[in-house]
C-alpha cells in the first residue's frame, strides 16, 4: 500500500489557499525548517501553483540561515533554538528577498537532536513555531502535537502552518468585506 500524497487534508487546504491567492492576484513564498520541504511540496501539488507561488527557502541547518536567511554570525552565535521570534524573522527577510505578498515560515523541533536539545517545554520536541508576514501585519502562532514521531510531526508542522496562512487569508478577506460594506453604525439616525 502506499502512502497518500499529499495528504487530502493538506489538498483541501492548499486549494483554498490557492483559490483566495489566484482571486486577489496574491503570492506566497514559504521559509522551512523543520518540515523538511513538506510545505513548498503541498503547494506545488496544486495544478495552477506557479501563478502564485514565488518559491522557498528550506533553512535546515544554522549554516544555511547565514547564506539564505540573512544572518550573521552573531545570530547563529546567539541562538537559542525555534521560538516565535525566529520565525517571524524568517518570514521577514523570504518577504523582502522574493517579493511575495505573503510569506509563511516555520521552525521547531521534529524529533530528538543530539546537536541542539530544546531549553524548555516551550521548546520541546513536537512544538512548532510559525510566522506569516503580509502586506499589513505580520503574525505568529505555536502548535503542539504532543508527540515525538519525526515524520508525524513534520507533516503536522506542515498541515498546521497551511492552515494558519489559510486562516490568516480569510482574516483579510473578512476585513476587505467589512471596509467595503456600509457601516450602520456610521449612518446618521433619520431626523424628523
Amino acid at each position: 500500500m502506499t502512502a497518500e500524497f499529499p495528504p487530502a487534508e493538506a489538498c483541501r487546504i492548499v486549494e483554498r489557499i490557492s483559490k483566495i491567492l489566484i482571486a486577489r492576484s496574491e503570492t506566497i513564498a514559504v521559509s522551512e525548517a523543520a518540515c523538511g520541504g513538506l510545505l513548498s511540496s503541498y503547494l506545488v501539488s496544486v495544478p495552477g501553483a506557479s501563478q502564485w507561488f514565488h518559491g522557498g527557502t528550506m533553512v535546515y541547518s544554522l549554516k544555511s540561515r547565514l547564506k539564505l536567511s540573512g544572518w550573521n554570525e552573531q545570530d547563529i552565535h546567539d541562538y537559542t533554538g525555534p521560538s516565535v521570534d525566529v520565525a517571524l524573522r524568517l518570514a521577514r527577510n523570504l518577504k523582502f528577498e522574493l517579493g511575495a505578498t505573503y510569506t509563511l515560515s516555520e521552525t521547531g523541533y521534529a524529533s530528538r537532536s543530539p546537536n541542539l536539545k530544546p531549553p524548555n517545554e516551550e521548546q520541546s520536541v513536537g512544538v512548532v513555531c510559525y510566522g506569516v508576514s503580509g502586506p499589513t501585519e505580520d503574525i505568529s502562532a505555536t502548535h503542539n502535537t504532543d508527540s515525538e514521531d519525526r515524520c508525524y510531526n513534520m507533516q503536522q508542522f506542515a498541515i498546521h502552518g497551511l492552515m494558519f496562512l489559510l486562516q490568516q487569508l480569510e482574516k483579510s478577506l473578512e476585513e476587505e468585506t467589512l471596509e467595503s460594506e456600509p457601516n450602520p453604525k456610521r449612518l446618521k439616525p433619520n431626523t424628523k
